[in-house]
C-alpha cells in the first residue's frame, strides 16, 4: 500500500510541476526541490519522464514549456483544415510565378502549400517572414532565399515587420502572395493582432502587385485589427465555395478575382 501511496504522490507532483511550467514557460530544479520537499534528484528525474512523454523539454537546471511543439502541432492542425481548397488556391498561385523575378511570401499554412507546389525557376530573389517557408525552399535550385528579419511571433513562426522601408534593405518585389486571417464584411483583411496587422500592411508595400490567397471559409470574419484593404489587391484566389453575395461584392473590388 505503500509503494501505491508513493506513486499516487510522485504522479500528483508531476502534475503540479507541468501545472507550472504551463503557468509560467520555466521552473528551476533547485525551486521545486525546496517546494515539493524532495530531492534535485527526485525532481530531475520526474522532469525526465515529463520530457519523454513530449509535456515539457527539461533544460540545464530545470525545464522550459515545448511551445515548438505546440506550435508546429497547431500549424499542423490549420495546414488540414480545408486542404483541398488550398492545394487549389495554390496550385492557381504557381501559374503566376515567372523567372527572372523577386516575389514575397507571407507566412500561412496556404503560403506552405504554395511554397511545396512550386514548379522550377530560374533566377528567382525569394524573400519571407516564415521560417517553415524559407527552410522548404532554401535549398532549391534557381532560388535566392531570403529571411525577412524582425521580432519573432511565436504562434506562427514567423517574423513582425515594424517598418517596410528597413526590411531587406527596401526591396521592391514583383509580386507579394499575402494570406488572411480573414477578411471582413467590409472586405478590409483583418488580423488578430496589430502587429500582424503591420506585418501584412508592410508586405503589401514591398511589393508592385499584390496577390491575395485566401479559402472561402476566411470570408466574413470579423477581426480585431485591419491590416489592408482589398483595395491594395491586384490579384484575388479564392476556391469556389465562396457564397454569391460575397462574389458580387468581390467582383466589384476591381481586383482580378481567380475561382480554384
Amino acid at each position: 500500500a505503500g509503494g501505491k501511496g508513493r506513486t499516487m504522490l510522485s504522479e500528483q507532483r508531476r502534475q503540479s510541476i507541468l501545472s507550472e511550467v504551463q503557468r509560467s514557460g520555466q521552473v528551476r530544479t533547485k525551486d521545486l526541490s525546496d517546494g515539493f520537499g524532495v530531492s534535485e534528484v527526485t525532481v530531475r528525474t520526474d522532469l525526465e519522464i515529463l520530457d519523454r512523454k513530449g509535456l515539457l523539454t527539461k533544460t540545464r537546471g530545470g525545464a522550459v514549456t515545448r511551445t515548438t511543439d505546440s506550435t508546429t502541432a497547431a500549424f499542423a492542425r490549420r495546414m488540414q483544415t480545408n486542404l483541398d481548397a488550398k492545394k487549389r488556391i495554390a496550385r492557381a498561385a504557381v501559374e503566376l510565378f515567372e523567372d527572372n523575378q523577386s516575389v514575397i511570401f507571407d507566412g500561412g499554412s496556404t503560403l506552405m502549400q504554395v511554397a511545396m507546389q512550386l514548379p522550377p525557376l530560374s533566377n528567382v530573389v525569394v524573400a519571407a517572414t516564415a521560417m517553415n517557408i524559407v527552410q522548404h525552399l532554401m535549398h532549391r535550385p534557381g532560388l535566392d532565399v531570403h529571411m525577412i528579419g524582425g521580432r519573432v511571433y511565436p504562434d506562427t513562426v514567423s517574423t513582425l515587420i515594424t517598418d517596410a522601408d528597413t526590411a531587406l534593405g527596401g526591396l521592391v518585389a514583383h509580386q507579394v502572395f499575402v494570406g488572411a486571417h480573414a477578411i471582413d464584411s467590409s472586405l478590409d483583411v483583418v488580423d488578430v493582432n496589430e502587429d500582424m496587422a503591420r506585418t501584412k500592411r508592410n508586405l503589401v508595400r514591398m511589393a508592385r502587385r499584390v496577390v491575395l490567397l485566401a479559402d472561402s471559409s476566411k470570408w466574413g470574419v470579423s477581426g480585431t485589427s485591419k491590416a489592408f484593404s482589398l483595395s491594395a489587391v491586384d490579384v484575388v484566389i479564392t476556391d469556389d465555395g465562396l457564397p454569391g453575395p460575397i462574389r458580387s461584392e468581390l467582383e466589384m473590388t476591381g481586383a482580378k478575382v481567380i475561382y480554384a
